[in-house]
């Protein structure tokens, strides 16, 4: 299991940052969900919860293959100047939500593990940050959705938190994943 949860921590360290060097990403998307695809798959065995999550990680590393060549915070500017872009706005908000499904579906995988293994403690962890990271994340789509009704101003301020809010529960979910990755050194 510390293997298996080794490479989803790791493919979603992959999906989560971005770097561009020239044209390409140098984390690209798609292998960080192969390593979450391929991390699923060792644990269907004893956890077939995790086909959802296997299935949406293998349909993501086909439909992010884009974001190895632009980047995902181009801006409107960036953009119009490349006719063929001019739908990259919503296939973001599509690949944010699929994304969001599929954290979802870790999540049920996560509690399952916790469940098994008895540990009291981790449980309520991974059902209170479920619940936060699920929350947060949907009011976050839910916000940019209206966000073009905003002024400039509100507009800069109500994004800035989101980023930030957004990134903090990236983050608490990395530190779940290392958390789960030590359950089968410790039972």
């Amino acid at each position: 299991m510390s293997e298996a949860f080794s490479k989803i921590f790791w493919g979603y360290v992959l999906v989560l940052f971005e770097i561009h060097f020239f044209v390409m990403d140098i984390l690209p998307e798609p292998v960080g969900y192969y390593l979450i695809f391929s991390g699923i798959t060792m644990l269907l065995n004893d956890f077939p919860i995790g086909s959802k999550a296997k299935n949406m990680a293998l349909a993501l590393i086909f439909i992010s293959i884009p974001t190895v060549f632009v980047q995902q915070n181009a801006g409107a500017d960036q953009l119009g100047q490349i006719p063929f872009l001019t739908g990259w706005p919503l296939y973001m908000t599509v690949l944010g939500i699929l994304k969001l499904i599929l954290v979802f579906y870790i999540f049920q995988l996560i509690m399952a593990i916790v469940k098994e293994h008895g540990d009291f403690a981790l449980i309520d962890r991974s059902t209170k940050t479920f619940y936060t990271y699920i929350i947060v994340m949907v009011l976050t789509l839910i916000v940019h959705s209206f966000s073009i009704n905003f002024s400039t101003e509100q507009f800069q301020v109500v994004t800035i938190i989101s980023l930030v809010v957004g990134f903090i529960m990236e983050i608490v979910f990395l530190v779940l994943l290392r958390k789960i990755r030590k359950v089968d050194c410790e039972g």
